[in-house]
C-alpha cells in the first residue's frame, strides 16, 4: 500500500511539473480577482492569524493573505510550481498535505484550492483538523460536476484533462466529509467559471491524444450537460460553465 501511494505522489508531482510554467494561464479560474476575493472574504482574519495554504502551487491564494496577516505558510510536492510562489508566503515547506510537518493548533486558517482532488482526502482532512487551533477555520474550493445527472461525462473529461487526478466530487461531498471529520459550522458557496476549453486543455501536461478525446466529448455531449454547462461552440473554440463549490468550516471547541 505504501509502494501505491507513493506512486500516486509521483505522478502528481511529475504532472504539475509539466504544467508549472503555463499554470496560470491554463484556467480563467487560477487567477480569478473574483473568486480569489471571496475566499479571501470568506475568512475574515485578523492581522495577528497564521494561514497555512495547502497545495499552494503558484501562490495565488497565499498572495492574497500574505502582508495582511501574521504569517503564511505554504505547502505543496511540486518545487517547481512553488518556486513561482516565494513572494506569496513567509515560508513556503515541500511536504504531503496527508503529513503536515507542524505542530496542533497551529494555525488560523487552513485553505486548500484545487488540490484535494489529487490527495487522500480524508488523512489530509484529518490533518486540518489537527493543525488548526480550535475555533478556526477551513476552506477548500474545488470543481464539481453540477448534480449525479452530469458526473459522468464531467468526470470524463475532467480525468482526460488531469490524469493525476484520483478524486471526483459532486457539490455535496466535501461538506459531508468535513462533517465525518468532526466540523462544524459548514457553509456552502456556488461559483461558476467561464472556461475555454482551448485554454483549459493546453496545459503540457497532456498531449494530441487527450485533448482531441475532450474536444470529441463536448462535440459528442448530450443535450442535459450542454444546457447545464452553458456549452457554447465559437470561432473554434469551445465554452463550458464549470461549477466550483467552496466549503467553509469550523474546528469548535468540543471538537
Amino acid at each position: 500500500m505504501a509502494r501505491k501511494k507513493t506512486l500516486a505522489y509521483k505522478e502528481a508531482a511529475g504532472h504539475f511539473v509539466k504544467r508549472a510554467q503555463k499554470y496560470n494561464s491554463s484556467s480563467q479560474w487560477v487567477d480569478d480577482a473574483g473568486l480569489i476575493g471571496k475566499i479571501r472574504n470568506l475568512v475574515n482574519v485578523g492581522h495577528e492569524a497564521r494561514v497555512l495554504d495547502i497545495a499552494i502551487g503558484t501562490g495565488k491564494i497565499a498572495q492574497a493573505f500574505y502582508g495582511q496577516v501574521k504569517y503564511v505558510v505554504g505547502v505543496d510536492i511540486c518545487k517547481d510550481m512553488v518556486c513561482q510562489a516565494r513572494r506569496c508566503a513567509d515560508q513556503i515547506v515541500l511536504a504531503l498535505a496527508e503529513r503536515l510537518p507542524f505542530k496542533n493548533n497551529t494555525f488560523d486558517v487552513c485553505v486548500c484550492r484545487q488540490g484535494l482532488q489529487f490527495m487522500d482526502i480524508k488523512a489530509v482532512l484529518s490533518e486540518i483538523f489537527r493543525v488548526l487551533k480550535f475555533g478556526g477555520h477551513a476552506l477548500s474550493c474545488h470543481l464539481t460536476a453540477y448534480a449525479e445527472e452530469d458526473q459522468n461525462e464531467t468526470f470524463y473529461i475532467q480525468r482526460l484533462r488531469n490524469p493525476a487526478r484520483k478524486n471526483f466530487f459532486l457539490p455535496g461531498d466535501i461538506q459531508r466529509l468535513m462533517r465525518e471529520h468532526n466540523f462544524s459550522g459548514i457553509d456552502y458557496f456556488e461559483y461558476i467559471t467561464r472556461e475555454s476549453v482551448n485554454q483549459w486543455i493546453n496545459n503540457a501536461a497532456i498531449d494530441g491524444t487527450q485533448r482531441m478525446k475532450i474536444r470529441e466529448a463536448y462535440i459528442n455531449s448530450s443535450e442535459l450537460f450542454r444546457k447545464l454547462h452553458a456549452i457554447e461552440f465559437k470561432n473554434g473554440d469551445i465554452f463550458d460553465s464549470m461549477k466550483m463549490v467552496i466549503v467553509k468550516a469550523k474546528k469548535s471547541n468540543g471538537g
